[in-house]
C-alpha cells in the first residue's frame, strides 16, 4: 500500500501494487476527487473479474491508461504489471517499497503499514455490513 504516488499531478494515496492484475484500475471516488470528470472517460465496457469471481464493467478509461470503475473500495488505486513493467519496478514485499529507475537515479516509494492495515479493517467492516 503506497503511501502517495504522483498520478495525473495529483498525490493518490491508498494505491495497491498487485502483480497479478493486468490492468491499471482507478476508483470512481478517487477519479472524482482529482477533479475529474466524466466527460474526460473513454467509454469502454471492460469487463473485470473479482478475487471472489464476480465480474465487474469499467465506466471507461482515461488518458493516464487506468481503467475507471465504481465500486466500493477502501483504496484508490491498483497498479498491476503493465505499470511494473513499463516503471521498470522491483517490488519488495518484506520491504514495502517500491523501487524504479528514473533520470535522477533510483526512486524508491516507500508504502504505510498503518494505511495498510486500516484498509484491511475497513474492508472486513465492510463484508461484515454488507452480510447482516
Amino acid at each position: 500500500m503506497s503511501e502517495g504516488l504522483n498520478v495525473g499531478g495529483c498525490k493518490l494515496s491508498r494505491v495497491l501494487t498487485d502483480t497479478g492484475s493486468y490492468a491499471e484500475i482507478l476508483l470512481y471516488g478517487a477519479f472524482k476527487r482529482m477533479g475529474f470528470t466524466k466527460t474526460l472517460l473513454k467509454q469502454e465496457l471492460t469487463p473485470l473479474i473479482g478475487f471472489a469471481g464476480e465480474t465487474t464493467y469499467s465506466l471507461g478509461s482515461i488518458e493516464l491508461a487506468f481503467i475507471v470503475i465504481d465500486r466500493p473500495a477502501t483504496i484508490n488505486a491498483i497498479l498491476g504489471r503493465p505499470w511494473l513493467y513499463s516503471m521498470k519496478v522491483v517490488a519488495s514485499t518484506y520491504n514495502q517499497c517500491l523501487k524504479f529507475p528514473t533520470p535522477r537515479g533510483i526512486e524508491t516509494i516507500r508504502g504505510s503499514q498503518k494505511s495498510s492495515r486500516t484498509c484491511y479493517i475497513t474492508s472486513f467492516k465492510d463484508i461484515e455490513s454488507s452480510s447482516s
